[in-house]
């Protein structure tokens, strides 16, 4: 235990020592320029909301919406033309549909341009979706309005009024894959519930879709312009506990998820709300009531002035500065940990595991490495069975037993995830327990007595292999192991017999806190499904949100933690002896 209170000081004294100042931003345009007006984004909202409801994604609605968008957006002076593509969603073939207008820039030697975007469709539930996204949408007509009316910009501005948004930012992803040069992007901005009455601040999303986070100068740019500026919403940057949140699980909600996945610095403005109207504010989400008598002129006037904001920040900026590699941002101290200081916290922490590893069982290295062979058909035993339970839900989706979606399942409060396919889960319960009682016995059949390994020989190979898979994790996104830090619980699994047994298997249990906490969090606090969230979960895991290489890691870590429970077959936890650990 000395070893690991040591570690744990190190990293410590690291944070403390290692964080570096961020670049100071200035405002460097004039603020009299700013014409943003609420009233006309309020008309040109209303007129597109109730014109163009039920516009869900690959209706008629939707096709007239566009249609109407490309009129608009042209009649401001932009080139504009549509980008029609075809993806399986609902198991069934859903056109889609972007809008995607150019204002040309007046620097054309690199081709820079300015991204703007906000989605025209809607959540099958609602009926105008005024707020989620004509808000957004009305903002980037008024946006394009005022931008059109002026001399060429300095950098080609690009507004995309994208499709599909509510099944996985899609519209806004198909843009980036696309794009024939996404390094030419200087920034990117998505604008999504930005108009309701009671909206009293800007938080900004910088998470990207399955990997990166924005840098974080986009995010101070804003903030400090729109402080110079005067008289404009407080931006947020969101606090360093809730940064390492968004990087440990990078699932985007609003468009700037894919532009941060491609590299492109990107914010989403998302309007936020006092904590006494968050009742309130979810009954509105993806409802029929999100209509217009919930918006304001007011709350559309502060959303799209530091939208207008951020865009002549940035046409007002000849460089721009280059930041790579994640980050946690300390508002109060305006300083940042990254880079080789960061990197060591994580390096540490998974070193911790090998070291378990290395001293459990006192062998020296040449008998640890024979015992680790030993070892290995239990665990195999054990992570085979589930990774084919994970392969299975893939089978479902192929024959039609659970609903195929093109990338996220469905949208929040859609019936299909209110309403668990009760024969699609007992199958699954069902082919899980065939696939742990195949292994079992196959490991019986093939091994059997033939190896004569002590618990903490197993103890040894577990945390080796938990090693392993935090090493892939550092490599991939090393914020994901903070769902490791719970896995610490198993240092305290000791083998023990009979009654003591049980307290080894809450440690086991323990060792899941994070994964817990993840979904109580989205299950009851975000999404408030309760227990169908479970249902959401085989879904999410069965359309590919999660990677199959994210779903090999995982399960060879639970694993890891069975071996250290669960007798080896034809053994009982009597026949083991504990052996020797310094740990």
């Amino acid at each position: 235990m000395r070893t690991i209170r040591i570690l744990s000081m190190l990293l410590v004294v690291i944070v403390l020592v290692a964080c570096a100042p961020v670049p100071q931003m200035e405002l460097s345009f004039d603020p009299s320029v700013l014409r943003f007006s609420g009233e006309n984004a309020y008309e040109l909202e209303e007129e597109f909301v109730t014109t163009f409801t039920r516009r869900v994604s690959g209706t008629e609605q939707s096709r007239l919406g566009t249609e109407w968008l490309r009129q608009q957006l042209e009649g401001y002076g932009w080139n504009c033309e549509f980008d029609d593509w075809e993806v399986i969603n609902y198991s069934k073939p859903v056109q889609l549909r972007n809008v995607v207008c150019r204002l040309p820039g007046v620097d054309t030697v690199d081709e820079r341009e300015i991204l703007v975007v906000a989605h025209h469709d809607i959540a099958p539930t609602t009926i105008e979706g005024a707020d989620n996204d004509g808000s957004g949408v009305a903002i980037l007509l008024h946006l394009a309005e005022i931008f059109g009316a002026e001399e060429p910009p300095r950098y080609t501005l690009v507004f995309v009024v994208d499709d599909a948004e509510e099944y996985g930012m899609i519209g806004s992803r198909r843009y980036i894959q696309t794009h024939p040069n996404p390094g030419n992007i200087i920034a990117g901005l998505s604008l999504d519930n930005l108009g309701r009455y009671y909206y009293d601040k800007m938080i900004l999303e910088s998470v990207g879709q399955f990997s990166g986070y924005s840098p974080i100068w986009i995010s101070l740019m804003i903030k400090e312009a729109a402080r110079d500026v005067g008289g404009l919403w407080e931006v947020v940057i969101k606090t360093p506990v809730d940064q390492a949140l968004d990087q440990a699980v990078p699932i985007s909600l609003t468009d700037q998820g894919p532009m941060v996945a491609a590299g492109v610095p990107a914010l989403g403005f998302s309007a936020g709300y006092p904590s006494e109207i968050g009742d309130e504010h979810y009954r509105l989400w993806h409802d029929p009531d999100d209509n217009m008598e919930n918006q304001s002129p007011e709350a559309m006037e502060q959303s799209g002035l530091l939208s207008e904001v951020w865009i002549r920040q940035l046409l007002s900026m000849e460089d721009f500065p280059e930041e790579s590699g994640p980050y946690l941002y300390f508002e109060n101290s305006e300083s940042a940990l990254r880079g080789l200081p960061l990197h060591l916290i994580f390096i540490v922490f998974t070193g911790l595991f090998f070291a378990v590893s290395y001293f459990s069982g006192g062998r020296k290295f040449e008998e640890k490495i024979n015992a680790w062979k030993g070892a290995v058909p239990h665990f195999l035993g054990l992570w085979l069975p589930l990774v084919a339970s994970v392969l299975l839900l893939y089978l479902f989706v192929e024959v039609g037993i659970l609903v195929e979606y093109h990338l996220y399942p469905a949208t929040t409060k859609d019936p299909e995830m209110l309403n668990p396919d009760w024969l699609a889960v007992f199958l699954f319960l069902i082919g899980l327990a065939l696939f742990l009682a195949a292994g079992r016995w196959l490991v019986q059949k093939f091994v059997g007595e033939k190896v004569s390994l002590e618990w903490v020989d197993y103890r040894s190979f577990a945390f080796l292999v938990i090693g392993l898979v935090g090493i892939s994790i550092l490599i991939a996104n090393p914020f994901s192991l903070l769902f490791m830090v719970p896995v610490l619980f198993w240092l305290l699994i000791r083998g023990r017999k009979g009654a003591g047994r049980l307290l080894d298997i809450l440690f086991l249990i323990l060792g899941g806190l994070m994964l817990y906490m993840l979904i109580y969090s989205f299950g009851w606090l975000i999404l408030r499904y309760g227990w169908v969230f479970l249902w959401m979960f085989l879904n999410v895991i069965s359309s590919g949100m999660f990677s199959f290489q994210a779903m090999l890691a995982g399960t060879a870590v639970l694993a890891a933690g069975l071996t250290l429970v669960v007798n080896p077959p034809g053994k009982k936890m009597e026949d083991l002896t504990s052996g020797n650990s310094k740990y």
